[in-house]
């Protein structure tokens, strides 16, 4: 396995990294690491992974089959060449649909240099490719309506999966901050992960403005982003004092943060759906937790909620439909309890680890 190394993600930066998984040898290469906040450093970190995994081209015609995922999005442009001088094929997981979307949050300029470049690589591997894994059928419909995809037969939907349930679902919590805030408020409302340009936070801002202070529920925010400033600044110029805002939790916090939390969010900014799927929701599941999704109805994950009985789905800007979900939980209107055991009953019988592993055993066979 070739892979860089996850700093951003650890909770002891000084620990040692596994160099195997099951018998499997883990191959970490080096490459910069500037600020992916601003649109330079994102560059010069792709580019410098890129050439960093570009050297272990050779490698790979030891190898049958390659597995490689969308990020950065010219890292499969290895395997293609791979494939193209050894003959080893390769299976494309698509994390998420570039240039797309960056087109849409106008990261990018129409017909500029990167979005040919772009149109130029998604071509090849999207043809060449033995298999290509999409998160879900929002994104199968995407690349088929939107012709980039030629064929259909090469396409499999396998959605990712939530790891470390076990220690979720035991509700232990060791953060005495987050215990006190349990036994203060009645209802926990929780967004945790990327508060970016793909998130719709401006519904969520607007909608709990009305609950502004209130004893009854307190606004969790947990993450990273470009939005997070706003985030900050809109809670403190309203006076929103039920609210705070922590970081990118990690390890026993995060599992904490979600043992304390009745009800979790996520959003997708209007007109992203298929572009990606914003896996954080398979962890709210596995913890039991109710969900409001603000998205398209038409995507797996607010279809799930409504016909599971585990949440809610509203759409980007319905203000009001946010309000009156919460309300509903607030009065006992919405039971958290009943749709915390349904949640998990989703989880279990779509969302498992396992359960996306036997497909993608299956594409491997």
């Amino acid at each position: 396995m070739f892979t860089g190394y996850p700093t951003e993600y650890l909770d002891d930066e000084n620990r040692d990294l596994p160099t195997e998984i099951d018998g499997i040898p883990i191959h970490r290469v080096k490459y910069t690491t500037f600020n992916n906040k601003s649109k330079m450093g994102r560059l010069l970190n792709f580019f410098s992974f890129f050439v960093s995994m570009s050297r272990k081209i050779l490698a790979l015609k030891n190898f049958n089959k390659v597995i490689v995922y969308s990020n950065p999005p010219v890292l499969p442009l290895i395997p293609y060449i791979a494939k193209k001088v050894f003959g080893t094929e390769f299976i494309f997981v698509a994390f998420d649909i570039y240039p797309d979307n960056a087109l849409k949050m106008n990261g990018i300029k129409p017909n500029g240099l990167i979005h040919k470049l772009m149109n130029f690589i998604n071509k090849r591997i999207y043809s060449n490719a033995e298999e290509i894994v999409l998160l879900g059928n929002e994104m199968y419909d995407y690349v088929i309506q939107n012709n980039i995809a030629g064929k259909t037969s090469n396409l499999k939907v396998i959605p990712n999966w939530f790891t470390g349930d076990e220690e979720i679902i035991k509700g232990q919590i060791d953060n005495a901050e987050f215990r006190a805030l349990k036994e203060q408020y009645k209802l926990i409302v929780l967004y945790s992960g990327n508060m970016g340009a793909f998130q719709d936070i401006d519904t969520i801002l607007k909608g709990i403005r009305r609950f502004k202070n209130s004893n009854d529920i307190l606004f969790v925010f947990s993450g990273h982003g470009k939005k997070t400033d706003e985030v900050k600044e809109f809670l403190e110029t309203e006076g929103i004092t039920n609210s705070r805002v922590y970081g990118f939790l990690k390890g026993q916090d995060y599992s904490d943060i979600l043992a304390i939390s009745n009800v979790c969010l996520v959003s997708l900014e209007k007109g992203i759906e298929g572009l990606g799927v914003p896996s954080k929701t398979y962890g709210y599941l596995a913890a039991g937790k109710s969900v409001i999704s603000i998205m398209s109805h038409n995507t797996d994950i607010a279809q799930d909620l409504e016909s599971w009985k585990c949440g809610h789905n509203i759409l980007q800007g319905d203000v009001l439909g946010f309000e009156k979900v919460l309300s509903d939980y607030l009065s006992g209107a919405r039971d958290t309890q009943s749709e915390s055991r349904n949640a998990r009953s989703l989880y279990k019988m779509k969302y498992q680890k396992d359960i996306s592993l036997e497909k993608y055993f299956s594409i491997l066979k």
